[in-house]
């Protein structure tokens, strides 16, 4: 843990601030402290993970199966390959992931 009188390290050791060092403190952040005469003091990867008090947690999420789509055509989720013809590309003004949108209107909604 880092506070505004010392440190303790990853392995339970104490380091005190002198008393100028810590009236010196202007900011402490994730990675190190900032002092007031330039005099900072870089974090070690194991004082920046105390710091943080407690790890990052992997967050779940469900990843739904998309279309896969670039200028030239779009790949379904079930892994069909679709290629647009010369015409087809020319007249779409935009492709997002939920269909096609085209100049002439004709419209290409994804599944």
């Amino acid at each position: 843990q880092v506070g505004y009188s010392g440190i303790v390290s990853p392995t339970g050791a104490n380091t005190q601030f002198s008393h100028e060092f810590a009236a010196n403190i202007v900011l402490i952040g994730p990675s190190g402290i900032v002092t007031a005469n330039g005099e900072n003091r870089q974090l070690t990867a194991g004082e920046a993970q105390l710091h943080a008090g407690a790890h990052p947690v992997p967050v779940p999420h469900y990843v739904a199966q998309n279309f896969v789509y670039g200028p030239s055509g779009y790949i379904t989720p079930t892994g069909q390959n679709v290629q647009y013809t010369h015409e087809q590309a020319a007249n779409i003004v935009l492709t997002g992931p939920s269909g096609i949108v085209s100049r002439d209107g004709q419209n290409i909604q994804f599944p």
